[in-house]
């Protein structure tokens, strides 16, 4: 369906009855994605703040860091770089909302860093950690989506099992986003999207893994027409 300019694509029947109550959207960003830049984000911010009652923006700074651990760099490095990616597309962020006159009062622009501590998304964490290693369906497609992450950032050849195992990490820090981000912001419905089709989201909210979304949550494709 089209809406103000933007194509939107729930994944389910639920899905869709979530997006229709537009009560809350989790916009999560990539870093390092040209896709994310500020004249994007700004529409992107726009028509969600015309669409939505609250936004809650996902930087995945300390996430990002696992990304490059399995690419090569040390810890050090490797957070350091994590930092620099992140700090960029805050500031994008940052500047695109600031052009709209800012958040509302409802709105949020959040670390994960800063949502670690937090103890439903620690307690969502450690049951995505758990079905991502013991579940079949969702550990496959899982890792299918850690390679192309890394394919993505530059890894020539094939994933070997260490790298992927450390890359992992950062998708299994961004599923509580998936399946739980109405208790981490504590709302009745939750829409979580991206702007192209995610094999993973596929898996949770098509009932075919142990990983179920709460009741309330939601997954779309949304991009701009």
């Amino acid at each position: 369906m089209i809406s103000n300019g933007f194509s939107v694509e729930p994944l389910t029947t639920s899905c869709r009855e979530v997006w229709e109550s537009r009560r809350h959207a989790v916009f999560g960003v990539s870093p390092g994605n040209s896709y994310f830049n500020v004249d994007r984000l700004r529409g992107t911010l726009d028509w969600l703040q015309t669409e939505f009652k609250q936004i809650d923006v996902i930087i995945p700074d300390s996430a990002l860091k696992h990304t490059f651990t399995a690419l090569g760099y040390d810890e050090a490095k490797a957070a350091k770089k994590a930092r620099s990616e992140t700090n960029v597309l805050r500031n994008r962020v940052l500047r695109a909302w600031t052009d709209l006159g800012g958040p509302r009062p409802a709105d949020g622009l959040h670390r994960m860093s800063e949502l670690s501590a937090s103890p439903v998304y620690t307690e969502a964490l450690a049951h995505c950690a758990h079905l991502t290693a013991t579940d079949p369906t969702l550990s496959a497609a899982s890792t299918e989506m850690t390679k192309e992450v890394l394919a993505a950032k530059g890894l020539t050849g094939d994933a070997t099992p260490a790298q992927i195992a450390e890359a992992k990490n950062y998708l299994i820090a961004e599923l509580p986003f998936f399946v739980s981000s109405c208790r981490i912001f504590d709302v009745d419905a939750s829409l979580n999207f991206y702007h192209q089709p995610l094999p993973l989201a596929n898996v949770i909210f098509s009932d075919t893994s142990a990983l179920k979304p709460d009741p309330g949550q939601g997954y779309a494709t949304i991009r701009p027409v």
